[in-house]
């Protein structure tokens, strides 16, 4: 009898089933938090470029509403099913890296399709818009590493060396094809997500153990290289004392010579304008001009702030147009909106990574719950560097702040990636409630 009336349903009322059942398994506390962070990212961006009449805060509207469509296609699709096509979504994300890559490896320009923006090759040019692969591969890894671990139980080091071993592999690859474009910052991400899906999965702590003590050693080869650096400059600094920037007179002549040929100039300088400012940047001039400036914002802003549209930093130009809708976006925001409106921005954040955690906990598969702890590993790291060298707590690498800094391919990322982990939630529905998650043993 049920059956029979279930089938003489029109379809509007089994549409609006389907609808229900859609909203009451979505995770709206999410949604009203990247609706949050998204809204003020437009309105700090169209602030920062109010003076220079910029319309950057036009497209990133747009790319947000491709986000949020992206966002929901992906939230409505069964996560399980994704899990099946992870190699090929790994390999599609590192062919688009190859041939930016590659133009970056033999320094030459693809046209105008590929070519070099201040001393780097990252996107690739469509003409009307353009596309960073960088920030696509990251979800690429996150899904391959996550069905990975999924289907192969981790142990000892010794018992699962050979699935230790192609999780870093997978890893390692876009590491490396990201590292050469140059973008450290990027590449940096890899390194947490690989590490702790690892250790979430149930790797051995003596297999970390190791691992830090070999990036102690290379800590300690990167301290000598930046010793060397630093006596270069401080040289041409004596010998030519009126100089307003000795670091850009000698940019790339120890690139050139170095032992340590990992490392641009450029990074060198970024690194030593923290550790080292009074060396590397005795005037306050040069390499260590934005972070200054970030932090005269910040502190300008006070408790309560200048107001929306009358921070001074940004809007006149000592944040440099390059960076004020960025990487440095948040310091311009703290001006206007002060102390508690910053510390709001970072408690909405804080609330969404328990989200995210929460749903990693409550997950019905190890599969489910590696993805959202992947999902909140990569957003938390950008949160927490981005906002560090903004408050000169950490050294700049370029590294954008989730669904807030300008950029389409980046914020397409963050909502593809929480797109997944809203897909989670709603498959996993009451999956996990009682033990937490099969993968992390988690309880929310």
């Amino acid at each position: 009898m049920s059956q029979h009336l279930d089938d003489e349903r029109s379809p509007a009322a089994v549409w609006w089933d389907n609808f229900a059942n859609f909203a009451w398994r979505t995770d709206w506390t999410q949604v009203v938090i990247i609706l949050f962070l998204s809204g003020l990212g437009i309105v700090a961006i169209q602030s920062a470029g109010s003076a220079r009449e910029s319309t950057f805060y036009r497209s990133q509207i747009i790319f947000v509403l491709i986000g949020w469509l992206a966002y929901w296609a992906v939230s409505a699709l069964d996560y399980r099913q994704i899990q099946r096509y992870s190699r090929r979504i790994y390999l599609i994300c590192v062919a688009i890296l190859l041939p930016v890559s590659l133009c970056a490896i033999l320094h030459r320009d693809l046209g105008s399709f590929i070519r070099s923006i201040n001393g780097a090759r990252r996107w690739m040019d469509f003409g009307p818009f353009s596309i960073q692969p960088s920030e696509f591969a990251k979800m690429g890894v996150l899904i391959f590493l996550a069905a990975m671990l999924a289907r192969s139980p981790i142990g000892s080091f010794r018992a699962t060396w050979r699935t230790v071993f192609l999780c870093l592999g997978a890893a390692a690859v876009p590491f490396v094809l990201i590292f050469v474009q140059p973008d450290l910052g990027s590449a940096l991400i890899y390194l947490p997500l690989s590490f702790i899906l690892l250790f979430v999965a149930g790797l051995t702590f003596r297999f970390f153990l190791v691992v830090g003590a070999a990036a102690f050693l290379l800590v300690g080869v990167v301290a000598l290289d930046m010793r060397e650096y630093a006596a270069k400059v401080a040289q041409y600094a004596k010998a030519n004392p009126d100089a307003k920037d000795p670091v850009r007179a000698v940019r790339g002549e120890h690139e050139a010579e170095a032992w340590f040929f990992l490392l641009k100039d450029y990074q060198r300088e970024r690194i030593m304008s923290f550790v080292a400012p009074e060396v590397i940047d005795p005037k306050g001039l040069g390499v260590t001009w934005n972070v200054n400036q970030a932090v005269i914002a910040v502190g300008r802003g006070g408790f309560r702030g200048q107001g929306i549209g009358n921070g001074t930093q940004a809007r006149f130009g000592y944040l440099p147009e390059a960076a004020a809708h960025n990487d440095f976006l948040f310091s311009g925001m703290a001006e206007e909106i002060g102390f508690t409106g910053g510390l709001l921005v970072i408690g909405a954040f804080v609330l969404l990574f328990w989200r995210v955690v929460r749903t990693a906990a409550r997950a019905a598969d190890r599969f489910g719950s590696l993805l959202a702890i992947g999902a909140a590993v990569v957003l938390g790291t950008h949160v927490v560097v981005n906002i560090g060298m903004n408050i000169n707590l950490m050294p700049v690498t370029g590294v954008p702040l989730p669904f807030l800094s300008y950029g389409g391919s980046f914020v397409l990322s963050c909502f593809l990636l929480l797109g997944l982990v809203q897909s989670v939630h709603r498959h996993s529905a009451g999956g996990g409630e009682g033990g937490g998650s099969p993968a992390t043993g988690l309880t929310a």
